[in-house]
């Protein structure tokens, strides 16, 4: 009988190996000649099993976060996007030209700016022709350069005054509304317009005072409570500003003149 023992001993080693995998059946043989237990065989059905590993390169590399999505933080530019960050807002925009285009046009080639440079000549096209009209631009660029901001601003009789904000995304060569600006920066609308309310109570009171000697007190309060009215808050004109601040367009209804005058106000908030 002892003569079969080395031959039993070398079946059940080739059985482990093929079972276990070299260093756990060498583990097991270990422990069989220092008198240790039974081998133990891995859980095919455990998922932390180096067999039942994922082939996803990025696996155990941080790829996921918390809620199992990939983080964006530091996503590129699109393949085929240049990299417009780096641009200054000269090298963005073209101002118009004497004998060629009316409007300011933004020159980059990306489907944002298409879309702006649209909505622009349709918008100003037969303005710009107007010569009662006065029209120009500003632009400037936000949130660490990756916004483009262009404002068209239009003016009229009784120091009317109207703006209409563009805001393109350099990374991903989109047009932005109002709301995905807001988004896109980490920012609550409703906070937005809290905001807004406290600076247009401010700018009337900067522009009318606080209503002492007046005579129509009734209608100077009513003025007031219409320009920090929620319903007088808006999140689709903003833009940044030369300065680098997000700015809005702000109806301050007046004692005089026309019904309200828009002024391009500041939230102090800078990104």
């Amino acid at each position: 009988m002892r003569r079969y023992i080395p031959i039993l001993a070398l079946a059940l080693c080739v059985c482990l190996l093929a079972a276990c995998g070299v260093e756990d059946a060498l583990t097991d043989i270990r422990r069989q000649i220092e008198g240790g237990g039974a081998a133990v065989t891995p859980d095919p059905e455990d998922p932390m099993a180096p067999q039942n590993a994922p082939e996803d390169p990025a696996y155990g590399e941080g790829a996921a976060i918390g809620d199992g999505t990939i983080s964006t933080e530091d996503v590129p530019a699109p393949a085929d996007l240049p990299d417009f960050t780096a641009l200054t807002v000269d090298e963005c925009v073209e101002a118009p030209q004497p004998g060629g285009h009316a409007l300011p046009r933004i020159t980059l080639d990306c489907p944002g700016a298409e879309e702006i440079n649209a909505a622009i000549d349709s918008a100003f096209s037969s303005v710009a022709e107007d010569p009662l009209c006065d029209l120009h631009y500003e632009a400037a660029k936000g949130a660490g350069g990756r916004i483009l901001s262009v404002v068209m601003i239009q003016g009229g009789p009784n120091d009317w005054t109207e703006y209409t904000p563009y805001n393109l995304d350099l990374l991903s060569g989109q047009a932005l509304t109002g709301p995905e600006l807001l988004a896109l920066l980490g920012q609550d609308e409703n906070e937005l317009r809290n905001l807004q309310q406290a600076l247009l109570g401010d700018e009337f009171t900067r522009q009318f005072g606080t209503g002492e000697g007046i005579a129509d007190a009734a209608f100077f309060q009513g003025q007031r409570d219409r320009t920090t009215s929620p319903d007088n808050t808006q999140t689709d004109r903003i833009w940044f500003g030369g300065d680098g601040t997000l700015c809005f367009a702000g109806r301050i209804y007046g004692l005089a003149g026309a019904e309200y005058y828009e002024y391009p106000l500041s939230t102090g908030l800078v990104f």
